[in-house]
């Protein structure tokens, strides 16, 4: 079994993220435990919320709108899932697939990625928002997986970094190095497209060099210790896209079939 076998596919139960959980009631979140939240987001790149019961659209949009500018959802595939425009409904209703459109609705885990690593860095989201409305028969399968950034750069080490900063997607002439600075921290654009080729360009950088260096990254995106949000009904977990790399564990095949599937809300914000 391979590392990402093992984390994503293995059965494994990761550790939560290590920050600490906000507890309040729905009603009472935005008007002063949200402060506690954005606190959190801004020193360690995660918050997570416990409340009593999910917030309803108009005030999840709400503390959309106190972390930026909510994006919209446009791709076609997606769209049956969509409401307000902006929220993505996440509900399991596939079996495993091979059909990449459906995997975030299916059984399937997902591999590790930064959020829309294709697109140019201002067009990229900075926050994950995600909301559990139900968690599924076992709320420790499909775990979200975080991965610090910081701790896969240590790993590569700085022949390979150096090499990561001068290489980028070769469809996305105008989109970033897969590797950056932003505020003194490192930050990847990146995501592990599995069995499907990379293609890559690169300035004045053998190929075998990119290769290995590309490998060394894959190595130490599943070779670096992860944390697991294990969801419950009402939790709420805002991931910063220049912090963590993120994925998700498999569900095993009767969650497909469960009375009460998976449903997580998700905002994407600029």
């Amino acid at each position: 079994m391979t590392s990402r076998e093992k984390l994503l596919d293995g059965g494994g139960i990761l550790p939560p993220p290590a920050t600490p959980i906000i507890h309040a009631t729905a009603a009472a979140f935005l008007d002063g435990p949200v402060r506690d939240a954005l606190k959190c987001l801004a020193s360690t790149g995660c918050a997570v919320v416990q409340l009593d019961e999910p917030l309803p659209a108009r005030r999840f949009l709400a503390f959309g709108a106190l972390l930026g500018e909510a994006m919209p959802e446009k791709d076609p595939a997606v769209l049956p899932y969509v409401e307000e425009e902006v929220i993505l409904n996440l509900r399991r209703e596939h079996a495993t697939t091979a059909d990449v459109s459906l995997q975030p609705f299916a059984t399937n885990s997902l591999s590790l990625h930064t959020e829309s690593s294709g697109r140019k860095a201002a067009e990229q989201p900075r926050y994950i928002v995600l909301m559990c409305v139900a968690p599924g028969h076992d709320p420790t399968a499909s775990q979200t997986v975080l991965v610090p950034m910081a701790a896969v750069e240590s790993r590569i080490g700085p022949q390979a970094a150096a090499t990561l900063r001068v290489t980028r997607y070769r469809h996305s002439a105008e989109g970033p190095h897969l590797l950056r600075t932003v505020d003194g921290r490192p930050v990847f654009s990146f995501r592990d497209f599995l069995s499907q080729t990379l293609q890559w360009t690169h300035l004045g950088q053998d190929a075998d060099d990119v290769n290995r260096a590309v490998l060394s990254l894959l190595a130490a995106m599943y070779g670096t210790s992860a944390t697991g949000v294990h969801w419950a009904r009402g939790m709420i977990v805002v991931i910063d896209n220049t912090f963590f790399f993120h994925g998700r564990t498999a569900s095993p095949p009767a969650a497909a079939a469960s009375a009460a599937p998976r449903h997580l809300k998700r905002l994407r914000i600029m």
